[in-house]
């Protein structure tokens, strides 16, 4: 079975709409969640390159870093948040603080200061 180029067209359509809306979902959902602060120690630092593809440009490729920190909570939970460049950059691995965050979005880490 041979798919024409029209349905194959078609189909790339309807998944970047449903990615679309599956985004705006996802950040309606976390604004109605409230800012949650807990005790938090940083288990892992990763900093993944992602491209990205620029359209009407032919060959336009750019990586730019996505910055993802490992925290463990007090109660023993893991969560791995997506974190803006200027928080990266201080945390380390093992600094403990208080993390808040609303739903699956990164609001601060505030270090304990000893």
């Amino acid at each position: 079975m041979q798919i024409s180029e029209e349905m194959a067209i078609l189909i790339f359509l309807g998944v970047v709409v449903l990615a679309i809306i599956i985004f705006f979902l996802d950040k309606a959902i976390n604004k109605r969640k409230p800012h949650i602060s807990a005790e938090a120690k940083v288990i892992k630092i990763d900093d993944r390159y992602s491209s990205h593809i620029y359209f009407g440009r032919r060959g336009g490729y750019s990586f730019s870093p996505r910055y993802e920190i490992k925290f463990q909570l007090k109660n023993g939970k893991k969560r791995t948040f997506a974190c803006p460049s200027p928080d990266y950059k201080w945390v380390k691995l093992g600094d403990e603080g208080i993390l808040t965050h609303q739903g699956t979005r990164f609001i601060s880490f505030e270090k304990k200061i000893d």
